[in-house]
């Protein structure tokens, strides 16, 4: 039978305590070798998303304006082309032009209307009679002025050589189709539209082709019909026959 002696447990005991503190010793230091990370992922864990970058401002677009609808029924090529009544007056608006009195009258027409424009250096009324008999006598008198940014044209009667009034306190009746009006600067434009033959008998009738004698008058700043203008003149317009 194999026996150990006391020498043999002292030499057991040193070799067991140095095993112990070698493990010891291999637990504690750390390995220079990366050591392998595993992912576990969940099917059943929504994974959360990453912050979303925040956008950059945005400008709100302004509605579309729609632009001015022409009426297609009648062809492009066929649409008139006329001075458009809103107290200004454009170069060659109007198909003729003459100065008279101190100021410029500007005149078209067509087989049945006529359109005119009247451009005043003052800022009073102006005024201007057409085919007159004797001076004023017999005139139809287009009169009008801008007060406070309102314009006031008024359809007159040459009633003698030196007077005129209102159609409308004679008998007859206003027959301005359209009008309009600005004053600036100093200065007044009013446009006008008439028939050529309203069947007024205080309207004498106009017909294409023909040339008529006009008279024309202007207040330098009252803006009252009754009072005598600052200067006149006179002159003569002639009628565009558009008919073939």
């Amino acid at each position: 039978m194999w026996a150990i002696d006391q020498s043999d447990l002292i030499l057991i005991g040193v070799l067991v305590g140095l095993a112990l503190f070698v493990g010891v010793l291999f637990l504690v230091t750390p390995s220079d070798a990366p050591q392998p990370v595993s992912i576990v992922t969940h099917p059943e864990a929504p994974v959360p998303p990453s912050p979303a970058e925040p956008l950059p401002p945005q400008e709100v677009p302004m509605p579309a304006v729609e632009p001015p609808q022409i009426d297609v029924s009648m062809p492009e090529s066929s649409l008139p082309s006329v001075p458009i009544v809103d107290g200004i007056i454009q170069t060659e608006e109007y198909a003729h032009a003459m100065e008279a009195g101190g100021f410029r009258v500007f005149w078209s027409n067509d087989a049945a209307i006529l359109r005119m424009g009247l451009f005043s250096p003052g800022t009073g009324y102006v005024a201007i009679g057409l085919d007159p008999d004797h001076r004023m006598q017999g005139a139809n008198y287009i009169i009008g002025t801008v007060r406070d940014g309102q314009v006031d044209v008024r359809d007159d009667y040459g009633l003698g050589p030196l007077t005129h009034g209102a159609d409308t306190d004679h008998g007859g009746v206003d027959n301005i189709l359209a009008s309009a009006g600005k004053e600036l600067n100093g200065q007044t434009t009013i446009e006008f539209v008439i028939p050529l033959d309203s069947g007024d008998p205080l309207d004498k009738p106009l017909v294409p082709g023909e040339t008529y004698e006009i008279l024309v008058a202007f207040h330098a700043s009252s803006d009252t019909f009754s009072t005598r203008h600052s200067q006149r003149g006179s002159g003569e317009i002639r009628l565009d026959d558009p008919r073939p």
